[in-house]
């Protein structure tokens, strides 16, 4: 009996609580929806399976020909967060890659409440359930099959691995963290933020931390099946979201957030910071180098979040773990001194079950609303398999919208597409064939089978039913014959005979 009951209390049991505590939680909420939780997570699912399928690490991709993701010289700057998930998707579909990322979001939890144990943090499990109530938008993010999940999980164990001076590890978090997401500049920024936490509250050099993470990245960059491609993919995609004000539109997550947007949906990763911030006044006032180091970690977050949306699956995570290490780090003794130690940890049980309960009632139900609109989407399953269906393979298809391209991958793997991913792939390959498409879809062009056909060498167009002027364009041409219709898109055979370009 009692060798059970070690087994029940240890640290490793505690954490199995907390991971499957927050999967069942989570699970419910990426399953509140049939279809996934963002766009681009159709693609990372169909890339994923293509793995297994073609059997290889560095895959051939020929469905952006146009494109810098052309099949000479295309990257997988999500390398490892593919390989993750090509079993689970191969297996399962949709549901299989859905439970993929709910997996790494459940690993976030628990290496969020392994990083509080590790430094001292009182009711570590408390502390991490609040993480669901931050952020709406954090959680949603968290929960779609796209790597920042697993880039936040690679974050914390960075941090866990400064904190127990485990540096030579660094080389192996940086080279996974450098396969699984190009913005492996980060990681240099949390090394050298941890390094000047330490000097500020220890007034010594701790070099080891830059040294190996740089070590890393770079062997990750060269131990590639890309190199030296991924470099030069990288240099290119980041160059392009330097000027976002003077380039072209891109997607809606690179574009910063509204101050009142932000309050509302992330106002609980806003109130940790101040919470942090203001601890110091009610002891001693002074910081050591973890709680230096998760400081510097949220302010650099939360001024990537004010930048960019796309960063709020980063900021409210360590606002978090900057509040609770400010303010919790005080034993359980402590708060309960007359008890003892038995009815703490009991108490701490009870205290666990309500928290849970508590927090999942208030923070679940916003999420869940933000979640069912992704099923409002425009859904093209039925249009990109007549297409896969009645069109030659590796057809070329002209499509109105760049961000439709994910959806089409995922449900036809047999034609080819112009632009997708992010539209600079097109404008940086080929600018004045950006600016013809572009022209066209703005139904700037009239008789735009002329156009397509000359420019882009596609007999097939297929559009969502919200591109009102490029249709009025296409009722005054002869040359567009609309060969299938349901209520979310519509497909166009080009009639060669009625195009200047045939005659």
């Amino acid at each position: 009996m009692t060798a059970v009951k070690v087994r029940l209390t240890s640290p490793f049991a505690q954490g199995m609580v907390i991971y499957l505590i927050s999967a069942i939680l989570l699970g419910s909420v990426a399953f509140a929806t049939p279809t996934f939780l963002g766009t681009d997570d159709y693609y990372h699912a169909r890339i994923s399976e293509q793995i297994i399928q073609q059997r290889r690490l560095n895959v051939q991709f020929p469905w952006l020909p146009l494109t810098i993701l052309n099949e000479e010289d295309f990257v997988d700057h999500h390398l490892l967060f593919h390989l993750y998930t090509a079993p689970w998707a191969a297996v399962g579909g949709m549901n299989g890659a859905k439970l993929a990322a709910v997996s790494i979001a459940a690993g976030v939890f628990a290496g969020f409440w392994m990083l509080l144990r590790q430094v001292g943090v009182s009711w570590p499990a408390i502390w991490t359930l609040a993480l669901l109530g931050m952020s709406v938008p954090f959680v949603h993010r968290l929960l779609m099959v796209r790597a920042q999940g697993a880039a936040l999980l690679i974050l914390i164990i960075v941090l866990m691995l400064f904190f127990g001076r485990r540096h030579r590890w660094l080389i192996l978090a940086a080279f996974a963290f450098t396969w699984l997401y190009n913005g492996f500049v980060l990681l240099i920024g949390f090394a050298v933020a941890y390094a000047a936490a330490t000097w500020i509250a220890e007034r010594r050099i701790e070099w080891q931390p830059v040294v190996y993470t740089i070590a890393g990245i770079i062997l990750g960059l060269i131990i590639n099946p890309y190199f030296p491609a991924n470099i030069a993919f990288a240099l290119d995609h980041l160059g392009a979201k330097v000027d976002l004000e003077s380039s072209i539109r891109v997607g809606n997550e690179w574009y910063p957030y509204s101050i009142p947007v932000l309050f509302e949906s992330s106002g609980g990763a806003l109130l940790a910071m101040v919470l942090a911030f203001i601890a110091p006044s009610f002891r001693d006032g002074k910081r050591d180098r973890v709680e230096n180091t998760l400081m510097f970690t949220a302010l650099i977050t939360m001024f990537m979040a004010l930048q960019s949306r796309r960063f709020i699956e980063y900021f409210p995570a360590f606002a978090l773990l900057f509040c609770a290490v400010a303010c919790g780090r005080i034993p359980l003794k402590s708060w309960l001194p007359a008890l003892p130690n038995a009815k703490i940890h009991r108490l701490a049980q009870v205290a666990l079950v309500a928290a849970a309960i508590g927090i999942a009632s208030v923070a679940l139900p916003p999420i869940y609303e933000r979640v069912s609109d992704t099923a409002n989407a425009t859904d093209f399953s039925g249009a990109a398999q007549w297409l896969a269906q009645n069109s030659p393979p590796g057809a070329r298809v002209f499509q109105t919208d760049w961000d439709d391209f994910p959806r089409l991958f995922y449900f036809n793997t047999s034609n080819t597409y112009l632009v997708g991913l992010d539209p600079t792939y097109l404008q940086i390959a080929d600018p004045e064939l950006w600016d013809q498409w572009r022209a066209i879809v703005q139904g700037d062009v009239e008789s735009p089978s002329v156009a397509i056909k000359q420019a882009f060498g596609t007999s097939y167009v297929i559009s969502d039913t919200n591109h009102n002027r490029f249709e009025d364009q296409v009722r005054d041409d002869p040359g567009m014959q609309l060969v299938y219709q349901d209520q979310d898109a519509y497909v166009w055979r080009i009639d060669s005979a009625s195009t200047t370009s045939d005659g």
